[in-house]
């Protein structure tokens, strides 16, 4: 069994550029699919996120903490590392993280892509999980395939968070 995770980081040109996601924010909005499809409320969602700024390898990326309370101090780490934000695009930062399993011709691909936006108050992260199994020979299994397939392939699970950042 072959198992293989590329984690795409981008490095900013100039540093730390981008929007500051850094802050507390109350959940308003918290539905999702698996599989996607009719988004329902999800029962389980954080009443507050909490982003953070973070280092890996000299590149900043923003990750997060679902919370139970406005203070922060009742938390579960909801996105760390491989659940990052690494690259600056308009208004916000998005990450992505591929994977690939497989052996015996049978490959397994995983595309996942979140975004988090900030505009004005209002903080929307969006995140899908998107999967295949395909017949590739062991070697052309890799995350890289998954990169190139990316939201071509089945979605398997979808997360909307809409919140508002607290003063």
């Amino acid at each position: 069994m072959r198992v293989a995770l590329l984690l795409v980081v981008i490095a900013a040109c100039g540093g730390d550029s981008g929007t500051d996601l850094t802050g507390m924010y109350r959940v308003d909005l918290a539905i999702g699919s698996k599989p996607c499809g009719v988004d329902q409320p999800l029962t389980m969602a954080p009443a507050f996120l909490r982003f953070a700024k973070d280092e890996f390898l000299g590149q900043m990326f923003f990750k997060y903490d679902g919370c139970n309370d406005e203070a922060g101090t009742d938390c579960s780490t909801t996105g760390g590392l491989f659940s990052g934000f690494f690259e600056p695009i308009s208004n916000g930062w998005k990450g992505v993280v591929t994977s690939s399993s497989g052996s015996g011709g049978q490959c397994a691909l995983t595309y996942f892509e979140q975004t988090a936006i900030l505009k004005n108050l209002t903080l929307v992260v969006d995140a899908s999980t998107f999967s295949d199994t395909v017949a590739l020979p062991d070697d052309k299994c890799e995350p890289e395939e998954a990169e190139k397939r990316g939201k071509d392939m089945p979605c398997e699970e979808h997360e909307r968070f809409e919140a508002t950042k607290l003063p």
